[in-house]
C-alpha cells in the first residue's frame, strides 16, 4: 500500500528494498546505540540518579524506534492509521525525553515527576481520541491528528521556553557557585536541545505528509542524531562533573539553611581580621591554587580557612574587584609567564595549567587582559 492506501505500482518494488536496506541500517544503528546506553557505567552514588534514568529512558526510546523501523524493513511499507497514530505517541515521548535529558545534564537537581507527568497524560488521551475517531470517520480521523500535531507542536515551544529558563538560571547559579564563565562549558546542551528541536519539528513533517521517502530519510536523521546523543552521554559524565558537584553542594546549604539566618545581618569583615584574611588570600595565591579548575568558592574559602562570606566581603569592600576578575588575572598572568619561558608551548597545555576546562574562555581573557590575541603574543614573544 502507498501512504494513503493506493495500491503499489510493480516498479515500486526496487525502491522498496532500497527503503527496507535503508531502515534496517536505522535498526541496527539504533539498536547498537541502545546497548552502549546500558552498558554505560554511570557512578552508582545518590547525585547522579537523574542521569542514570535519563540514560535509560534513551536507551529505552533507541529501542522502540529500532523496532519500529526494524518492522519496516522486514514487512515492508506499512504507513497506514495505525503507524501514523505510533508515530504521533513516539515523537511526543522522544520531545518530552529530549527536554528531560538536557534539562538533567544542565540541572541535575531539577525535579523532572510533574512534567513527566503531566504531558504523558494529555499525549495519551489524544492518541486514544484520535483512534476512536479513525473507527468511526477516516474524515474525523485526519482532522483530529492534524489538530494533534498542532498540539504537539505547541508541546514543542511549551518545553523550548521551559528549557531556556532553567538553562539560564542554572547557568548563572553555577558561575556564582565557581566564580567563572562557563555558559561556553555547558553551550554543548543547548545545541544538543535546539538539534532535538529540529528533530521534532521533522518528525511532524513525517506524521502530516505519510511520506515513505521521507520517513526513511527521518530515520537516518535520527540515527545520527541519537549517536550524537550517546556520545554526549558518554562524555557528560567526564566532562560535566562539576554540574554534579555543584548540586551537592546546593543541596548540602539548603540542609544548613535555617530560616532564622535569613533575618540576620550580613556579616562583614572587621578590621581587627583584616591582616588575617589578607594573609590567608596571599598565601593561597603564592602557593597557586588559583590555577586549579572546578573549584567552587565554597571550596576556595575553606583552603585558605575564612568562610565564604568573609571572602566576597573582603573583594568587595576592600579590593573592591570581583574575586572571578581577580583569580582570572592571575591566570593570564600565569599564562604570559610560561609563555616567556617557552613561546613554542601548546595551546592545550597552556590552558590546562592556568586553570582553564575550555579553550574560548581562556582566549576569551587573554585578549581582554592583554589587548593581543595569543596568537598574536606568542609571536611578539618568539620575535622579542
Amino acid at each position: 500500500m502507498c501512504p494513503h492506501g493506493h495500491l503499489r505500482p510493480n516498479n515500486m518494488y526496487e525502491l522498496a528494498d532500497i527503503y527496507r536496506l535503508l531502515n534496517a541500517f536505522v535498526t541496527g544503528t539504533l539498536l547498537g546505540l541502545s546497548l552502549l546506553l546500558a552498558f554505560l557505567r554511570v557512578p552508582p552514588s545518590a547525585e547522579w540518579q537523574s542521569l542514570r534514568k535519563a540514560k535509560g529512558f534513551t536507551a529505552l526510546a533507541c529501542i522502540v524506534l529500532g523496532i519500529a523501523y526494524g518492522s519496516s524493513a522486514l514487512m515492508g511499507w506499512t504507513f497506514g492509521v495505525p503507524v501514523l497514530l505510533v508515530w504521533f505517541v513516539v515523537a511526543s515521548l522522544q520531545a518530552l525525553l529530549f527536554t528531560f535529558t538536557c534539562v538533567i545534564f544542565v540541572a541535575p537537581q531539577t525535579p523532572m515527576r510533574r512534567l513527566v507527568l503531566w504531558n504523558i497524560i494529555p499525549i495519551a488521551a489524544l492518541t486514544a481520541l484520535m483512534a476512536s475517531a479513525f473507527t468511526v470517520s477516516a474524515h474525523w480521523g485526519w482532522i483530529l491528528l492534524v489538530a494533534a500535531v498542532v498540539c504537539y507542536l505547541v508541546q514543542l515551544g511549551i518545553y523550548t521556553r521551559h528549557f531556556t529558563a532553567v538553562y539560564r538560571t542554572n547557568i548563572e547559579y553555577l558561575e556564582e557557585i565557581y566564580a567563572d564563565d562557563l555558559a561556553s562549558r555547558l553551550a554543548w546542551v543547548r545545541r544538543l536541545f535546539f538539534s532535538a528541536l529540529a528533530v521534532g519539528v521533522l518528525a511532524a513533517a513525517v506524521i502530516l505528509l505519510a511520506n515513505q521517502s521521507l520517513d526513511t530519510v527521518f530515520g537516518l536523521v535520527v540515527a545520527v542524531y541519537y549517536t550524537h546523543v550517546a556520545i554526549s552521554f558518554v562524555n557528560y559524565v567526564s566532562r560535566a562533573a562539576f554540574v554534579v558537584k555543584a548540586a551537592i553542594e546546593q543541596e548540602k546549604a539548603k540542609a544548613r539553611f535555617k530560616p532564622a539566618e535569613h533575618e540576620q545581618a550580613r556579616p562583614t569583615v572587621g578590621a581587627d581580621s583584616l591582616a588575617h584574611v589578607r594573609e590567608a588570600i596571599d598565601a593561597w595565591a603564592a602557593a597557586k591554587h588559583y590555577l586549579e579548575p572546578d573549584v567552587s568558592v565554597e571550596e576556595i574559602a575553606q583552603q585558605m580557612g575564612i568562610s565564604r562570606q568573609v571572602l566576597n566581603d573582603y573583594f568587595a569592600t576592600v579590593l573592591q574587584t570581583p574575586f572571578r576578575s581577580w583569580r582570572i588575572e592571575l591566570r593570564i598572568r600565569e599564562a604570559q609567564r610560561l609563555l616567556a619561558a617557552d613561546p613554542a608551548i601548546a595551546t592545550g597545555e597552556l590552558c590546562t595549567r592556568c586553570g582553564y576546562n575550555d579553550r574560548s574562555n581562556f582566549h576569551k581573557h587573554f585578549l581582554k587582559l592583554t589587548g593581543q590575541s595569543l596568537a598574536e603574543y606568542r609571536s611578539g614573544v618568539q620575535e622579542g
